[in-house]
């Protein structure tokens, strides 16, 4: 693909597919696991220290009284009309200005700075005065200055009145504000997971990567040939097969039936050649190419295919691994590249499949060097004899030159995309690669798709093939497998 159509692409509005993107976001999510629990752990416990050191105890001491005029009045006038006055003045004078200095003067103190509050029940002569500071004691006796020296600032105003106390909190004994630091700290925890969930969706959201397979379809015209969803092992001590491959009786239905389809669908775009060089190869690491380069070798090889497997990632051999096969020391193609051991020898029957591995092993400070030599090439010439396909799980495209090595002995490749994690960027690097080195692509697959979502996993394999290979449907239709080889002949459907 051109840079031109490549910039058109970038320039278009993005469709977001939700389940695509919440399953990129539970990725992300997973991968930052730890960053989101220091961040949690930091604001939570920051609060709960800030909370802790910050507290201060406050202490109330309160009298309720009522409030009698010396005038020489009716006593009905008095409730309806002085009662009204003094509703009205009294919270003032208690908290104004003149009652604080007389209260100082009165405790010798340069000012007062405890909270004074001053209520009154409605309709009636019923006070209440609270007076709040750090100090229990210091709260008591303001209290007591203001009830005394009240009335003589009170009649200046309303005239002289007399205070006749009712109830008395006396030096209060226990704060009236409790030390919650552990609800500060569950507040901070909460902001900082809120923080976090934030920062996630601002990285996943900002990413260009790869969400479905209409994204990859943007950028070439390479088949998809199929979605491969996750698959999970339970495991267990007791249990020595954990390995994600279609041998594997505890791996995923789904998983099984997508690598059918895949390898349906790379069968035809294989070419016509006796024993056609397929490699398969990602852009980044991670993207699990080895994987699908061993289940496809298996799902031919039961297929009846006489197939060769090579790991061609000598700096990072990961077939024998991946199988769940013990590694032989010096038994693999290096030593056989360096002519210390034969290719027999280095040869692995796998199970009873009808498929040989050439393992990764051995040590060497130039396998480009290796690759490129003319053994390299007699190998695969000698490899091909007595096989009917050859798969050469290859170093990651975008990332070492490696893989174009084996560009003039290859006939095809499939490209492996990660959902979520394979930026579009990766997936151009990779495309370059292969028409500078004129490999043809057989197509490409999105590994790593949550089963069972709408638009992927194996649930809708039935609706998401392109043309004549959608599952279920024309001659590559899952189900529809032709007769195995018998000899190097090619045999097509």
């Amino acid at each position: 693909m051109s840079r031109e159509t490549y910039e058109t692409y970038s320039a278009e509005p993005e469709k977001i597919d939700l389940i695509a993107f919440l399953a990129e976001y539970f990725q992300a999510f997973r991968k930052f696991f730890l960053g989101v629990l220091i961040l949690v752990i930091l604001m939570g416990g920051g609060s709960f220290l800030t909370a802790k050191l910050r507290y201060q105890p406050m202490y109330e001491a309160y009298t309720s009284f009522v409030v009698g005029s010396n005038r020489a009045v009716g006593y009905s006038y008095y409730d309806n009309v002085t009662a009204q006055q003094l509703g009205k003045t009294f919270p003032y004078i208690v908290t104004s200005g003149v009652l604080k200095d007389v209260v100082a003067r009165d405790l010798q103190v340069g000012a007062v700075t405890s909270q004074i509050e001053a209520s009154v029940m409605e309709n009636t002569n019923l006070f209440t005065i609270r007076v709040k500071d750090s100090s229990p004691d210091t709260a008591y006796r303001v209290l007591q200055s203001v009830i005394t020296n009240y009335p003589e600032v009170a009649e200046y105003i309303i005239g002289a009145t007399t205070l006749t106390v009712v109830d008395d909190s006396g030096v209060p004994v226990s704060p009236i504000n409790s030390q919650d630091a552990v609800h500060a700290g569950m507040i901070g925890a909460a902001a900082g997971l809120a923080v976090a969930l934030l920062l996630v969706f601002i990285y996943v959201r900002t990413r260009k990567t790869i969400r479905q397979a209409d994204d990859v379809k943007k950028l070439t015209n390479a088949a998809f040939l199929g979605n491969l969803p996750e698959a999970k092992i339970k495991k267990r001590s007791n249990v020595k097969e954990q390995t994600i491959t279609i041998c594997n009786p505890k791996v995923p239905d789904s998983f099984k039936e997508a690598m059918q389809l895949i390898r349906t669908r790379t069968e035809d775009g294989l070419g016509k050649a006796d024993c056609p060089v397929l490699l398969v190869t990602s852009s980044v690491p991670g993207e699990g190419k080895t994987t699908v380069a061993v289940n496809l070798a298996e799902a031919f090889a039961k297929k009846k295919y006489r197939v060769v497997l090579l790991d061609g990632d000598l700096r990072n051999p990961s077939v024998l691994k991946c199988i769940g096969l013990s590694e032989r020391k010096g038994r693999g193609i290096i030593g056989v590249l360096k002519g210390q051991i034969s290719l027999d020898e280095a040869l692995t029957d796998y199970r009873d499949l009808s498929l040989k591995i050439l393992p990764g092993v051995g040590s060497t400070q130039n396998p480009a060097g290796l690759l490129r030599s003319a053994r390299m090439k007699t190998l695969i010439e000698e490899l091909k004899e007595d096989a009917d396909l050859l798969i050469i799980d290859t170093p990651p495209c975008g990332v070492l030159s490696d893989a174009s090595l084996l560009g003039g002995i290859a006939d095809s490749a499939v490209l492996v995309v990660h959902q979520g994690t394979t930026k579009d960027r990766e997936v151009q690097r990779a495309l370059e690669f292969f028409e500078d080195s004129q490999i043809p692509v057989c197509g490409y697959v999105l590994n790593g798709v949550p089963e069972g979502a709408t638009g992927y996993g194996y649930s809708t394999y039935g609706g998401y093939g392109y043309g004549k290979y959608g599952y279920g449907y024309g001659k590559y239709g899952y189900g529809k497998e032709k007769e195995g080889r018998k000899s190097n002949q090619s045999v097509k459907e």
